[in-house]
């Protein structure tokens, strides 16, 4: 009973601290307003250091040979020293997308006086899932991201035999391709 009547004297103080219009209802439900409006729009703004690179609808083949490139950029120039290499990936097709269906599959089999009649039916729906903006989407089980075609790379050094051969090692082992897919020349 103590305790909750400090409580109140404490509030009334804080109360009595702020200015007089400051204590009208009608400035508090005002004040209550602008704050909910503030945390709505914050929802809108995109986060601070939100990487720009998603899957789904929001990441396409174009990105994913970007960021390769951007890769291998860098791996040749720890090995090189060299900023201004020039890298270029070619992918063999575009990202696939595997997605979760539900299949119904119906047989019968008549048996005839000479001959045995046998039928079946598969019918494979993809499961859909809703959206927050209504629509409805096929529900995406794998994404393979595109097969890396080749990759040319332009740099100092290119031409010395040790230095293509240590960026041919590192690009094999981190594209995880072979060395028929990988060519390295100097630049003049």
């Amino acid at each position: 009973m103590v305790r909750h009547m400090k409580l109140k004297l404490l509030n009334k103080e804080k109360l009595e601290g702020l200015p007089k219009k400051l204590r009208q209802p009608k400035t508090l439900v005002i004040i209550g307003l602008v704050g909910i409006l503030i945390i709505g729009l914050s929802s809108l703004i995109p986060k601070f250091g939100e990487s720009k690179l998603k899957t789904g609808d929001n990441f396409d083949c174009d990105e994913y040979r970007k960021r390769m490139e951007d890769n291998v950029r860098s791996v040749v120039s720890g090995i090189t020293g060299d900023k201004r290499a020039t890298v270029v990936v070619t992918l063999k097709n575009g990202i696939r997308y595997s997605y979760a269906d539900d299949t119904k599959s119906d047989s019968s089999q008549t048996d005839g006086e000479k001959a045995i009649q046998s039928s079946s039916r598969n019918e494979s729906n993809h499961i859909t899932v809703k959206t927050s903006s209504g629509e409805e989407k096929a529900l995406v089980v794998t994404e393979n991201m595109p097969e890396i075609r080749g990759v040319a790379i332009v740099c100092l050094g290119g031409d010395y035999e040790v230095v293509s051969e240590e960026i041919k090692r590192a690009v094999m082992a981190a594209l995880d391709i072979t060395e028929r897919r990988i060519y390295i020349t100097a630049r003049n």
